[in-house]
């Protein structure tokens, strides 16, 4: 009864193994070779799944398009059939080689939930090692072993169908190789198939040696505990890819007036970029600006400060762990906001309110240096204790209106517009203001750069990327209701006119990178 329960189960999982493959193959297949290279894969995907029909090849594990792995990371419950399949099998005779299989299959199981779950949250390259140097090598080696199982299994049982039997794991998955041109759903098919057939052809096999040596043991306990741990990724780690289309909602076009009288001076305070940790391939050293806004009436208001003096004094060592690990940063004590402040002939103590966009650390290296400022701060701020001095909430102030979110009136004039928002971290502050000219955005981080505005890439850079999609198709949008509109980014400068007299770019060499002696390709 054991024995036939245990072989209706490797039946069924394995079939259903086969199926999930079968449905999954085509469609990875076209999504990886493009339209030309697979005529199959072509065909079949333009039944199972229209939007996997792309224009053109992936043919890279280090920029994957969104249908890859909306459809790839299924690849998983293959390789937990897979894996059930040879667990519960009773056609291996050889306990080294069934706990040998347990293993590998184990393993490469954990590199394809790593490549799928993981590497959003590490870096691109980690797709590359686990698929390069753990999972393929391990679909290799179970190909050895099964084709190991089947001569083993010829040599009990004479058929004539049986002599030629140990060939058939490397045959079956150099065909659907060929077939669909892809790895590594064409080998594992490859197994499944293999596990089929042996078990329905299996006949009265000799009981196996109950006994567990200690090489079971510890295999058993080894497998056991990579698919817990794989399960558990799998479970708890939301898997999340970067390119998200958002919510995408009609937008009002925002009060203003001309000639108000205000006016913006724009400063670069350094450069910064993301390490290969966060970003492996993407060397651009962008801006770290900072945005000093003169109102006739109430003085001067300060959005960020820019890079800390610590940077500029003493390089990338002064932006400690585990800042300097996930980025670069680059200055030089006159670049800093305070010293740039004051060849205007304006003093730190003259700056009325210092606003915050987010408490990364380009954009609070100063704060300090501001002792007269009223800080502002997204009300969900926690900064870290000791690191800032005390701080209003923007809700403090006069409720406003804003389609782009919750909106505090600064002064009652409707002049600067303090926008609590959260995407980018969970307390993001943006600042709308109606300049002499027109309107102007500076939105910190929640537009990172010209670029991120344009795309659907949110990168691996929000804290909550589903409101920060949201947040870019809500600029966007109220872009183009308002042409006028000048969107200053977190990381980048915008355009502009030559009939915005109220906009001053202070230091202009200072934008450039060469300014600090780097290049945008070092």
């Amino acid at each position: 009864m054991k024995r036939f329960i245990s072989e209706r189960i490797t039946v069924i999982v394995s079939a259903l193994g086969i199926l999930l493959n079968l449905f999954l193959i085509p469609i990875q297949s076209r999504i990886w070779n493009g339209r030309q290279d697979c005529v199959i894969s072509n065909f079949l995907t333009n039944f199972l799944a229209k939007d996997a029909l792309l224009d053109e090849p992936v043919k890279s594990t280090l920029n994957m398009p969104q249908e890859y792995f909306k459809y790839g990371h299924y690849f998983v419950l293959v390789y937990f059939s897979l894996l059930i399949a040879i667990w519960t099998s009773r056609f291996i005779r050889q306990r080294w080689l069934k706990n040998s299989a347990i293993l590998i299959t184990s393993i490469a199981l954990s590199a394809n939930i790593l490549i799928y779950w993981a590497s959003e949250y590490l870096t691109i390259y980690a797709r590359e090692v686990f698929f390069n140097y753990i999972e393929v090598p391990a679909i290799a080696i179970l190909l050895i072993l099964f084709t190991v199982i089947a001569y083993k299994s010829k040599e009990q049982d004479h058929s004539k169908w049986k002599k030629y039997v140990y060939l058939l794991p490397v045959l079956l998955a150099l065909l659907w190789t060929m077939v669909f041109q892809y790895i590594p759903h064409a080998p594992v098919l490859a197994l499944l198939i293999c596990i089929l057939i042996l078990n329905l052809n299996n006949q009265q096999i000799p009981k196996i040696d109950a006994k567990y040596n200690g090489y079971t043991i510890i295999v058993r306990i080894t497998a056991i505990i990579l698919i817990v741990i794989s399960f558990g990724i799998s479970i708890a780690v939301k898997y999340q890819p970067t390119l998200i289309v958002g919510e995408n909602q009609e937008m009002k076009m925002e009060a203003f007036s001309k000639d108000s009288g205000i006016e913006l001076y724009v400063f670069n305070t350094g450069f910064n970029r993301m390490t290969k940790a966060l970003s492996p391939t993407y060397k651009k050293w962008r801006p770290c600006p900072i945005y000093l806004i003169k109102h006739p009436k109430f003085g001067y208001v300060l959005f960020d400060s820019g890079i800390s003096e610590k940077v500029a004094l003493e390089g990338q060592n002064g932006l400690g762990f585990p800042m300097s690990f996930l980025f670069e940063s680059k200055s030089k004590f006159e670049m800093l906001a305070f010293n740039q402040i004051k060849k205007l002939g304006i003093k730190p103590e003259d700056i009325k309110y210092l606003a915050i966009s987010h408490l990364h650390d380009d954009h609070i290296g100063t704060v300090n240096a501001f002792k007269n400022a009223t800080l502002i701060l997204n009300g969900k701020s926690e900064p870290k204790e000791g690191s800032l001095p005390g701080f209003t909430p923007a809700s403090s102030f006069k409720e406003s209106n804003s389609s782009l979110g919750k909106a505090y009136d600064l002064f009652g004039d409707k002049t600067i517009q303090l926008i609590e928002k959260s995407g980018h971290t969970d307390s993001d502050l943006m600042l709308l203001v109606t300049l002499d000219r027109g309107p102007v955005l500076l939105s910190g981080d929640a537009v990172v750069h010209n670029d991120w505005l344009k795309s659907n890439d949110v990168e691996r850079l929000p804290t909550q990327p589903e409101n920060a999609a949201k947040n870019r198709n809500n600029i966007r949008n109220l872009g183009t209701k308002m042409p006028e509109l000048i969107v200053f980014p977190g990381h980048d400068m915008p355009i502009i006119w030559k009939n915005r007299t109220d906009v001053h770019i202070i230091n202009p060499d200072f934008f450039k990178a060469s300014n600090l002696n780097i290049t945008q390709q070092n």
